[in-house]
């Protein structure tokens, strides 16, 4: 990612006047390396989600590169652009309003099978996906999304992500509406993805638990920037921003009580 930038229009100084912006994303450059996991954290309003919306092209942004197996993804088009989507899936923080609660879970995952099958692509067996993150659903195939905890929901989003083959992985605060159960379902499905299928991994989180945290990097948004972009094992002691620093004092005051 090379300089992202992503700006709003506000108004203008005076009725003809020059026009005034506001920079969510303001120059925004980090690399992601197969099966590797990056960490953007930043306070509310940083810019977090607003960079990985730009990056996918959920919103077009104003300026940047992002350039995926070689080709500037914010530059494709129609066939292009649909075939180089299939190696990014996100993930997103509510699993219940990622699914229709009222399908049945083989109707959930059998729709993107359907999808890659009509379209003449590889794929990843729904069972086989499943496998990967929630096993023991399997038996479960024909309940409803609604009788699944938060943490299986969002398990099965995984799955569901996983159908495409993809080699990104975007998980946007995916596990701050979980209990903490969940939550360390989740962190370990994710990070036994990054280790035995060599997925890339690009997760926004509003802070860190340096206690169970694994991570191989930590970047740090700040004003639509980032100031800080470290090895996970040396962001304690090397962070440097004061941004950062409080990010470690308070996380270990939590960890302390």
């Amino acid at each position: 990612v090379k300089n992202l930038k992503k700006y709003y229009m506000v108004g203008r100084k005076g009725l003809f006047g020059e026009k005034e912006y506001v920079k969510s994303v303001d120059g925004v450059s980090f690399e992601l390396h197969r099966g590797e996991t990056l960490a953007i954290v930043g306070e509310s309003g940083c810019g977090k989600s607003t960079t990985v919306k730009s990056l996918i092209r959920v919103t077009e942004p104003t300026s940047g590169e992002v350039i995926l197996n070689g080709q500037d993804f914010l530059k494709l088009k129609g066939e292009e652009l649909k075939k180089a989507r299939r190696n990014i899936k996100m993930i997103f923080q509510d699993p219940y309003s990622a699914v229709e609660l009222t399908n049945t879970l083989r109707q959930t995952l059998g729709e993107t099978e359907r999808v890659m099958k009509r379209h003449g692509r590889s794929y990843l067996p729904m069972e086989e996906a499943l496998c990967q993150t929630a096993p023991e659903l399997l038996g479960d195939m024909d309940k409803k999304m609604e009788q699944f905890s938060g943490g299986q929901l969002q398990r099965i989003c995984i799955a569901r992500a996983l159908i495409p083959r993809p080699k990104l992985l975007i998980t946007d605060e995916s596990t701050s509406m979980l209990d903490k159960d969940g939550e360390d379902e989740v962190l370990d499905v994710l990070h036994r993805l990054k280790r035995e299928r060599k997925v890339s991994i690009l997760s926004v989180v509003h802070d860190i638990d340096f206690s169970v945290a694994r991570w191989d990097r930590i970047a740090v948004l700040f004003g639509g920037r980032i100031v800080e972009d470290l090895p996970f094992g040396r962001f304690l002691e090397e962070a440097a921003h004061p941004y950062s620093r409080r990010l470690i004092e308070s996380s270990l005051f939590f960890s302390e009580k």
